[in-house]
């Protein structure tokens, strides 16, 4: 029975491109789509600014430089004020920030130094406008800089003894160093830790697999519509084998389809995309069965209610893409709302990719990812106990 049931199954090629081509395609697409995503997660995502100098003096380039030796800014210099506006007004920038020309005398005038920004009408507002307030704070420290070092220069200039001179060069050039900018560290509080982001592939590889190893609910259940149909199952109750045994050999073909599925994908992000399986890939042995388990369960309990072929394409087919959505298999956890967070916890697909992600991401063990895989085992178990009483091989 279980020879004859996978024999149908490999046969079937429409079955097997759902379940093995289609989820690697899919890993390939949406990997490439969201790489950018995941690269910055856990890490402040630098703004891009463009600074146009349309004085070029002294003042201008130390505003510059300051600028561009920030942490938080990737920036553009070089421009005409018509490229930055360009690039503003593409999309490419947030904003620009232009240094008008006359600057260089304001600063030594002791003027307030005027200069402005292009903005991005789309940018959001509660990141662009402290930046441009920390902007102003740094064009107002360095050209009050700007403005002690020309005094001295003047003063320098003036000096007629040697040592005084050296001196006021040693006072210059102090103040120069301050125009690199400053440099600093984060750390976290005493006894926290950073949190572990999964990859691009580490998130789509195990999301996809998660989600695509329950596309065998609708393969399963309408294989067992099909029987019902043709009167397979009639002619196999006329042998002198147990129904158990019967029900059994339907269910463990597909069960070994799902693991080899499971096996296959990990596989594939593994050797194609070298996604990383954590320190204890054995780990993930339990949480693959325990999958498998459920989703055949959830196959033979939707053959037990649906009536024909068709109300199991459509009520499988939304079951399993709600289930994904809510498990995170599609928007990953880590930009999802807690409330959904807490649903997908209470998934299968959910409790599925959590486990997977604990081990590749975490590194966690076998008995780490006992409790998850136990609520797949028992959710198994309940699908189970509800599909049996209703299920009948001939209706």
């Amino acid at each position: 029975m279980i020879r004859k049931e996978l024999l149908v199954l490999l046969r079937d090629r429409a079955s097997l491109i759902t379940l093995f081509v289609s989820p690697m395609l899919f890993i390939t697409v949406m990997s490439l789509a969201l790489s950018n995503s995941f690269d910055t997660l856990g890490s402040a995502p630098k703004m891009n600014i463009s600074i146009v100098d349309q004085d070029g003096g002294t003042a201008a380039k130390n505003v510059v430089k300051a600028l561009g030796s920030s942490d938080e800014l990737k920036v553009t210099t070089g421009l005409s004020g018509d490229a930055a506006d360009k690039r503003v007004r593409s999309g490419k920038d947030s904003f620009a920030v232009v240094i008008p020309a006359g600057f260089e005398k304001e600063v030594e005038s002791g003027r307030k130094p005027h200069f402005s920004f292009v903005v991005d009408p789309s940018s959001s507002r509660q990141a662009v406008d402290p930046l441009q307030a920390a902007i102003r704070s740094a064009v107002l420290t360095v050209t009050s800089s700007t403005r002690t070092a020309v005094s001295l220069e003047k003063q320098r200039a003036a000096e007629h003894d040697p040592v005084r001179k050296a001196q006021l060069k040693k006072q210059i050039d102090k103040i120069d160093e301050t125009w690199s900018g400053v440099t600093s560290t984060s750390t976290f509080p005493k006894g926290m830790s950073g949190v572990k982001y999964p990859s691009v592939y580490q998130q789509n590889v195990p999301g996809y697999t998660v989600m695509y190893v329950f596309f065998i609910v609708t393969v399963m259940a309408g294989s067992i519509m099909v029987e019902r149909r043709e009167g397979t199952f009639r002619r196999l109750l006329s042998a002198p084998v147990p129904r158990w045994q019967l029900l059994l050999g339907k269910v463990v073909p597909y069960l070994m389809v799902a693991v080899a599925q499971v096996g296959v994908l990990m596989a594939f992000g593994k050797v194609v995309f070298g996604m990383d399986l954590g320190v204890h890939p054995v780990a993930l042995v339990p949480i693959t069965v325990a999958l498998g388990c459920c989703a055949v369960a959830l196959g033979l309990l939707l053959a037990s209610f649906a009536k024909s072929e068709s109300q199991v394409n459509g009520m499988g087919t939304i079951v399993i893409l709600v289930l994904a959505a809510l498990g995170g298999c599609m928007v990953p956890g880590v930009f999802m709302p807690e409330f959904m967070r807490n649903i997908a916890e209470f998934t299968p697909h959910g409790k599925a990719l959590n486990a997977f992600q604990e081990v590749m991401v975490k590194g966690a063990d076998l008995q780490t990812v006992l409790p998850a895989s136990g609520f797949l085992f028992g959710l198994a178990a309940l699908f189970f106990v509800l599909a049996v009483p209703r299920f009948r091989f001939v209706k």
